[in-house]
């Protein structure tokens, strides 16, 4: 690719990064002004006081713990969700907690902030190390989506795509309206639940049909686990006793959650006809035209 006009001031992009994550935030900011002025670049526009919104110089050089780092990292992940801040300003911030985590606690850090440190790990790059420390946190908080959604990213980088899409079919059981679109990992899931956004108008309902939609694509990979079986039988139960009247969302996610149900017993558990009936059952009763399309698919358990 040939070089363009701006690529020949991508030093004051550089330079500004450089001394924002040394703490010389005046600098800084001189440099992104200049580099627009120069390359009237519009996304690079707002960026001072993109970065001036949310900076607390004071709070960043006080971090005196690993939970504490990640406490600051995940209300800028929330930022970027909900975009407040941009992908480059999440990204510069990303650099600036990985920096402090590197500098001040990858060596020392508890060795029970498990999740913690194998998210830091992961951000910094190290792929390997980060999928045994969020593996080993995953069995100490088995309903972590966040371990899960990093553990997908790693298997990703690792490329072991099976691995990754395991970790997000449970969390499309456990939170699927929790996710934010990077989080579904690969192109077919993000097209999709953009697709059901548009259609619905609404994310939640969106996310959790989602859920059923990639079931009938083939897209979905349940492993037999009996701890997730024994959870999905305990949120399904719970959400029984406490239902009044569902929103659709909640509809969608009661029969998502009887989907797995149903699918986990004609994996792994083929002798548990009564359980596989029940769940479907009353799938019919939550939605008869999801029902209707489920039905097309999977035959009656003889």
């Amino acid at each position: 690719m040939s070089a363009t006009f701006w690529d020949s001031f991508d030093y004051l992009l550089q330079n500004a990064e450089e001394h924002f994550l040394n703490f010389r935030f005046e600098k800084a900011l001189a440099e992104w002004e200049q580099y627009f002025r120069i390359t009237a670049r519009k996304e690079y526009e707002s960026v001072p006081a993109e970065v001036a919104r949310y900076w607390d110089e004071e709070r960043f050089r006080e971090i005196s713990s690993l939970p504490g780092l990640f406490i600051i990292f995940l209300e800028y992940r929330d930022y970027y969700r909900s975009k407040k801040i941009s992908h480059y300003i999440y990204n510069l911030y990303l650099k600036l907690f990985v920096k402090i985590y590197t500098e001040k606690f990858q060596k020392t850090a508890a060795k029970n902030a498990l999740l913690e440190k194998g998210v830091f790990e992961y951000l910094s790059g190290n792929t390997a190390a980060s999928v045994e420390l969020l593996e080993k946190a995953l069995q100490e908080d088995y309903e972590s989506v966040t371990a899960r959604i990093y553990l997908g990213f790693a298997y990703l980088k690792l490329k072991d795509q099976r691995k990754a899409i395991v970790h997000l079919s449970q969390n499309l059981y456990f939170a699927a309206d929790q996710l934010d679109s990077e989080e579904l990992y690969l192109s077919q899931f993000r097209l999709l639940f953009g697709r059901l956004h548009t259609q619905l108008g609404d994310p939640s309902g969106a996310a959790w049909l989602l859920t059923f939609e990639s079931w009938y694509r083939n897209w979905l990979i349940i492993e037999e686990d009996a701890r997730f079986f024994s959870l999905m039988r305990k949120r399904e139960q719970n959400e029984r006793i406490l239902q009044i009247k569902y929103t659709a969302a909640e509809r969608y996610r009661h029969f998502a959650h009887c989907l797995f149900i149903a699918e986990y017993c004609r994996l792994f558990k083929r002798t548990d006809k009564g359980l596989i009936n029940e769940q479907e059952n009353y799938m019919e009763k939550l939605d008869t035209l999801l029902y209707a399309r489920f039905r097309k698919k999977r035959k009656p358990v003889m």
